[in-house]
């Protein structure tokens, strides 16, 4: 329907563009509040339209940005855990196994080796 990927749309730029996943409190309730939908409109829309519920929704994002910090960034995993939402470190993992079949230090390893190469790229060898 229009009124579902009006919603949809709606849900994408709180996600992408305000990046309301950063919040750890971030809740259906709040999330509502922000693009002025009622929760179970939301909930219809993330089932129906999307294939997802509310957190695996969020975790997407979340698990999405902390892929990013893991391949280009030295912090630590419960760092970017942190950074990208989570509250918990085992709820960062879930997830992003769940997302991506690794763990969060499989999936760095597993980059390492184009990050050398770019690297190496950088700096012109003598």
């Amino acid at each position: 329907s229009v009124q579902a990927s009006s919603i949809a749309d709606k849900l994408t730029k709180a996600m992408t563009t305000d990046q309301l996943y950063l919040d750890a409190s971030l809740s259906l309730p709040k999330l509502a509040k922000h693009i002025a939908v009622s929760p179970s409109y939301i909930s219809q829309t993330l089932n129906e339209h999307i294939g997802m519920n509310f957190f695996d929704y969020v975790n997407h994002y979340r698990v999405a940005a902390a892929k990013i910090q893991l391949s280009n960034s030295d912090s630590t995993v419960l760092d970017i855990a942190m950074n990208v939402g989570f509250n918990a470190k085992s709820s960062f993992y879930t997830a992003f196994k769940k997302e991506t079949q690794l763990t969060p230090s499989q999936y760095r390893q597993a980059q390492l080796p184009t990050r050398a190469q770019q690297n190496n790229n950088a700096c012109p060898s003598k």
